[in-house]
């Protein structure tokens, strides 16, 4: 009776160990593309070329992504800001993103774990 009781204990454990994992894992895939939230705000569609928008993230100007009617900043796991690396996918017509998002004070957030031109 002991053992059966040892075992149900150990297969809950097993079960509840997989179900953190599938849930801490769980990301969200995005299409959209890579824009100046500068330019944007200020009433333009946002696109910039591939330099142009280097040159804006080396000089602290916000490179965010765009996903339909939705505007999210996009950091890396690390918890740094990943617009230096969304410079890089500015002249995409198409970037897709993986990652989990959240909304921080309103603010829609991407933590991203990988992104490529599609």
């Amino acid at each position: 009776m002991k053992k059966i009781a040892v075992y149900s204990i150990l297969i809950a454990m097993l079960v509840a160990t997989v179900m953190t994992i599938q849930y801490a894992y769980a990301q969200d895939n995005f299409k959209g593309e890579v824009i100046s939230l500068d330019s944007y705000i200020m009433g333009g569609t946002g696109k910039v070329a591939k330099d142009k928008a280097k040159t804006l993230a080396d000089a602290g100007h916000a490179i965010v992504f765009k996903s339909g009617n939705k505007i999210y900043f996009v950091y890396n796991e690390d918890g740094s800001f990943a617009g230096k690396r969304l410079a890089n996918f500015a002249t995409a017509e198409l970037v897709g993103i993986v990652g989990k998002t959240k909304t921080v004070h309103g603010l829609n957030i991407i933590v991203v774990s990988m992104i490529d031109a599609i």
